[in-house]
């Protein structure tokens, strides 16, 4: 019977500061399959704004909404990236959502103008 390999330890301590995860991107295929905006289209808006407002966000509420929503890590998956508590980042996605909501409030869930 071969030998396991050995297990990985924890990280090597050092004197450099800890880092924080970095946001993975998102594979092309995800890419495609969510996100096809129609020429000129009411979509197209809809994903521009949704751009824009996310690169508004402060880092740490971007980050969770983007951990927790679009890798669909949930709650878990954003305290993973933020190295936070899951009720902390919880918090943090929440927040992150209102700020969405309050930045595409002036359009509809399929990017037309509200009236």
């Amino acid at each position: 019977m071969p030998d396991a390999p050995p297990a990985q330890g924890p990280a090597p301590e050092g004197p450099w500061p800890a880092r924080r995860p970095r946001l993975r991107p998102l594979p092309p295929v995800v890419v495609d399959a969510l996100a096809r905006p129609v020429e000129g289209g009411d979509e197209a808006v809809l994903l521009a704004r949704l751009e824009q407002a996310l690169a508004a966000l402060p880092d740490d509420e971007r980050t969770a909404v983007v951990s927790a929503y679009a890798y669909a890590g949930g709650p878990v998956g954003a305290a993973v990236e933020l190295g936070l508590e899951i009720e902390d980042a919880d918090a943090l996605t929440r927040n992150g959502l209102q700020l969405l909501r309050a930045a595409l409030d002036d359009l509809d869930p399929h990017g037309a103008p509200r009236t």
